[in-house]
């Protein structure tokens, strides 16, 4: 698999260990907006098809925050209407992702999301990419599978930025206002700086230092005790590693999407009575029959959910206490489905009907989230997930 990394003026390809550049000129306008069919030709030349591709800054939104976490408050929303405060797609009708990070208390989670306009999504899936994403997650993830310290920091030359993980968690992230080639002592001050933002004023584990064709160099006195600097030369073989993922392929909406919901409805009603008219009347009676059996499979399979006993298959090593009550503090809007009591740790998966009750559990626990997938349930949006807990951690 081909990866390609768009930037400022140039586009980067990595294929089979070897380095490509290739020169680029009118990626952006005159105010710095990006131009998505200029960038669309280019990664065109450069051989550019069925493969990864990393948006710099310049092209692609990446952000760190942390919104509320209320029942019923629409995350998904909230991270679009944050996106398109950007002054960057100012006017934009945007396509957006998010990954839940964790809980930074009971009433706020952090989230990691990613944007940019939909016509620009709509241009590049025309190269039918296997992801589209933010440049610098490809190498995060690459240096969390290659890491073995608990803190570790991350700087990279492509988009110039800078993040830290803990215990294989992001605690923040954000872009240098000094190219991370420098090796300057200014550009270590600001890496010290960026880490107390980020709450380690301690020097780090590990700091990896990433890039394309070469790495970063060395500022002198960098706050860490052990230092990789490494060309990523195998990172396709991580592309799916664990850690942060986004996607911005492009994504056709649904019918009413955006609109307020009488519209939603509305729009949906017009478009159905508009099809069943053309099909006939003896064609829509059959599909009512069978929308009908389709809702009360639903309405079985959530009535279902609801009932839905908790009962484990009796574990090994573990007090039944610690079982009771990983049950007792389940928030109300989450089912366990399974759960796999060992001697060294919990783990537990189930679906949920908001993307926080997950999170909720975790925190409770002194556990560990895994991603969110999420699905359709008739009406309803569904969220699979699963969590980790080690038996000293279940308190």
């Amino acid at each position: 698999m081909s990866l390609f990394f768009p930037l400022r003026d140039r586009v980067l390809r990595l294929k089979g260990g070897e380095v490509g550049a290739f020169s680029v000129e009118g990626l952006l306008d005159g105010e710095g907006r990006p131009r998505y069919e200029r960038l669309l030709r280019a990664l065109r030349e450069a051989g550019a098809g069925r493969g990864y591709v990393g948006l710099g800054p310049e092209f692609a939104l990446l952000r760190f925050q942390a919104f509320p976490s209320l029942e019923g408050f629409p995350l998904e929303e909230a991270v679009l209407a944050e996106a398109e405060r950007s002054p960057l797609f100012s006017g934009e009708e945007l396509l957006a992702d998010y990954f839940l990070v964790g809980p930074e208390d009971e009433r706020r989670v952090r989230v990691l999301y990613a944007a940019l306009p939909r016509k620009g999504a709509a241009l590049l899936s025309r190269l039918r990419p296997f992801r589209v994403e933010p440049l610098p997650l490809a190498l995060w993830r690459y240096a969390l599978a290659k890491g073995e310290g608990h803190s570790l920091l991350v700087v990279e030359n492509l988009a110039h930025s800078v993040a830290l993980f803990e215990g294989g968690v992001l605690k923040g992230f954000r872009y240098l206002t000094l190219p991370a080639d420098e090796g300057t002592p200014e550009l270590a001050e600001e890496i010290r700086r960026s880490l107390a933002l980020f709450g380690r004023p301690d020097p780090v584990d590990e700091a990896w230092l990433l890039g394309l064709p070469e790495p970063p160099r060395l500022p002198a006195e960098l706050p860490a005790r052990r230092v990789e600097q490494k060309v990523p030369l195998d990172l396709e073989d991580f592309i799916t590693a664990s850690g942060p993922l986004l996607d911005l392929r492009y994504r056709r909406r649904a019918l009413g999407e955006g609109l307020p919901r009488e519209a939603q409805l509305a729009a949906f009603l017009a478009a159905l009575f508009f099809v069943f008219g053309l099909l006939g009347q003896s064609f829509l009676g059959q599909r009512a029959e069978r929308e009908r059996a389709q809702a009360e499979a639903l309405r079985r399979q959530v009535a279902l959910l609801r009932e839905q006993a908790f009962q484990p298959a009796r574990p090994q090593g573990l007090g039944l206490e610690a079982i009771l009550k990983v049950a007792g503090e389940r928030p109300g809007t989450l089912w366990l489905t399974r759960l796999e009591a060992r001697e060294d740790r919990l783990h537990l998966k189930g679906l949920a009907l908001d993307p926080y009750a997950p999170l909720t559990l975790a925190m409770r626990l002194g556990g560990r989230v895994g991603p969110l997938q999420q699905s359709a349930l008739g009406a309803r949006t569904v969220y699979a997930w699963e969590v980790e807990v080690a038996p000293a951690q279940a308190r």
